[in-house]
């Protein structure tokens, strides 16, 4: 999924989890299961992109999550809380990112990279893009109701 589907869903996890380590741990364990749901992302694994663009695509798919995170669940957990839960949701990717960013192919890198290729099931646009808009709104209105 989108780095931005991943923080979204996290913010989620933290505005209805009382215990933020329960939290925490929740947000971990939901990206590689919102992976399994048929998506598109901007397959920044199999491309001819320059490191440089793919930091830059990667971090404004991440911003993007950050700031709709904080947009719609900021007024329900502290914003420290609400940062780290939305973070963890995304941590896979980010440590996968040196794999792809800077072709470190050793652990953790190469074996979050295997494991994540694993359970990602891809879907291309505009499905891929639709079943995540779908997924996210039903989430959206199920955590703020």
């Amino acid at each position: 999924m989108l780095a931005a589907s991943h923080a979204i869903v996290g913010a989620a996890i933290a505005a209805n989890t009382q215990n933020p380590l329960l939290g925490y741990t929740l947000a971990v364990v939901s990206h590689p299961l919102l992976d399994l749901v048929p998506h598109w992302d901007f397959n920044s694994r199999h491309n001819n992109r320059s490191p440089l663009s793919t930091i830059v695509i990667s971090a404004l798919d991440a911003g993007v999550g950050f700031g709709l995170g904080f947009l719609i669940f900021a007024g329900e957990v502290a914003p420290g809380i609400l940062f780290l839960t939305m973070l963890l949701a995304q941590l896979p990717d980010w440590i996968e990112a040196p794999y792809h960013v800077f072709k470190w192919n050793f652990p953790p890198f190469s074996s979050i990279k295997q494991f994540q290729h694993r359970v990602h099931s891809k879907l291309a646009a505009p499905w891929g893009i639709i079943t995540q808009l779908v997924f996210l709104t039903v989430l959206i209105l199920f955590a703020t109701s």
